[in-house]
């Protein structure tokens, strides 16, 4: 399950990174549904990395999909209080 896990986010990497807002979504949905149903979900470390580095539309878009999922927004709440994150993304995680 991880490797699926790992090759949708790397997915939303280049969705991101290209403007790609719907295939961003679609993979961070996958990704999400699936981490949060996963024990101890090894991406979740690479996602947080990566989530750090989103602006704009796209962390705008990865919030949105983290409130469709809550169970994934807990598992990241540790960002919810990192200045690198995106504000949108930090209140998704708190749970605003």
């Amino acid at each position: 399950m991880d490797a699926v896990i790992g090759w949708l986010i790397a997915i939303a990497e280049k969705a991101a990174a290209a403007g790609e807002l719907d295939l961003l979504e679609t993979c961070c949905g996958g990704a999400f549904d699936w981490g949060a149903a996963s024990d101890g979900w090894s991406p979740s470390a690479s996602m947080s990395v990566w989530i750090t580095t989103l602006s704009g539309d796209a962390a705008s878009s990865v919030a949105s999909m983290l409130r469709q999922h809550p169970a994934c927004a807990e598992l990241l709440q540790h960002l919810a209080h990192d200045l690198r994150v995106d504000h949108r993304i930090r209140n998704a995680v708190s749970g605003l």
